[in-house]
């Protein structure tokens, strides 16, 4: 019964995980960048992958510019990560941004973006826990 191993719903799992959290950041660049603006948080999204490509090197693939997010070179080059490695890396992402959020604006722009992350990360966590 060849290809219905590990791999291919691994790989499956890793497009399902992208698409989640592609989805996400998405959201959060759309509410928050209403918020504070597109430079600064293009800003604090630069800092924040900054901060985390060295514990997980498929974010540095991740574009920033004032117009948005690109993972498209996420997309291309990192399906053949393990769902758990995604989603470590992009959770790593949005905490890291909800502190800064928090950081910057005590709190006001995390209680209008948490309840789209909580739902959104416990999704991924349930992928990943499938087996």
């Amino acid at each position: 019964m060849r290809g219905l191993g590990k791999e291919p719903r691994g790989k499956y799992t890793s497009e399902l995980v992208m698409d989640l959290y592609a989805t996400l950041v998405f959201e959060l660049w759309e509410i928050v960048s209403a918020m504070l603006g597109e430079a600064v948080l293009a800003l604090l999204f630069s800092l924040s992958l900054k901060h985390l490509k060295e514990r997980y090197p498929f974010l540095g693939l991740v574009e920033v510019s004032e117009e948005g997010v690109d993972l498209s070179k996420v997309r291309e080059e990192c399906l053949d990560l393990s769902p758990t490695e995604l989603h470590k890396g992009f959770q790593g992402l949005v905490n890291h941004l909800l502190n800064l959020f928090s950081a910057l604006t005590e709190g006001v722009i995390s209680r209008e973006v948490f309840p789209k992350v909580f739902p959104r990360i416990r999704e991924a966590e349930r992928l990943v826990s499938q087996k």
